[in-house]
Order: C-alpha cells, then structure tokens, then sequence
C-alpha cells in the first residue's frame, strides 16, 4: 500500500512538473493565441507573438531531433521484422516537426515585421 501511494504521488508531482514546463508564460498564458492574434497592434503585441512562434518553433525542432536519434538507434537495432516500421516512423515525424518549425519561423519572421512597422 505504502509503495503504491508513493507511486501515485511521484506520479502527481511528475505530472505537474511536465504540466509546467511546456505551459507557455507571460502574455501567452494568461491570453488564447486567437486573442492575442485579434488583439495585436503595438510593437510589444507584435514582439511577443514573435517571441511565441520562436518558442514553438524550438520546441519542435528538439522534437524533430530526438526523432533522429529514435531513428539512428532504430537503424542499429538488430531487426526483428519490425524496425524499418519504427525508422520510417521516426522519418516521417522528422519531416513534419521540420516543417513545422520553419513554419513557425516564417510566423515569427512576419510579427517581427509587424512590430518594426507599428514601431515607426
């Protein structure tokens, strides 16, 4: 009993301690990204949507990176029928976080156009 309620609580403190550190802070938070996009009209709203695209985009750039791993350890697996799955998995993934993070990037770009323009 003793070892389950100290499972349970390592896994609440866990939980909270994932929950926290990808919930994004300041302005973000506190605001839904549609509204901070309707909202936008200063520098600084145009700043720390910037600030926010960036962020992501990191976030998914170290998503595409430990699929590169995942898929670099997969390769060297001895197979089983199934690690050309497992690496064409991993592929595909790597590609679309890619993708996505440069799509942030040009989103970020674009806002920090906006802010040099509401700035003059």
């Amino acid at each position: 009993m003793r070892n389950s309620m100290t499972l349970i609580t390592a896994i609440l403190i866990g939980a909270v301690l994932v929950w926290s550190a990808v919930t994004p802070t300041g302005v973000v938070a506190e605001m839904s990204m549609e509204q901070m996009i309707e909202s936008a009209k200063t520098k600084a709203d145009h700043e720390a949507l910037a600030a926010h695209y960036e962020a992501e985009a990191q976030a998914l750039q170290e998503k595409a990176n430990t699929h590169k791993r995942m898929s670099a350890a997969y390769r060297i697996m001895p197979s089983k029928g199934g690690a050309g799955g497992f690496t064409a998995h991993c592929d595909r993934l790597i590609a679309r976080y890619e993708e996505a993070a440069k799509e942030n990037l040009e989103l970020a770009t674009l806002h920090r156009q906006m802010a040099a323009e509401a700035g003059q």
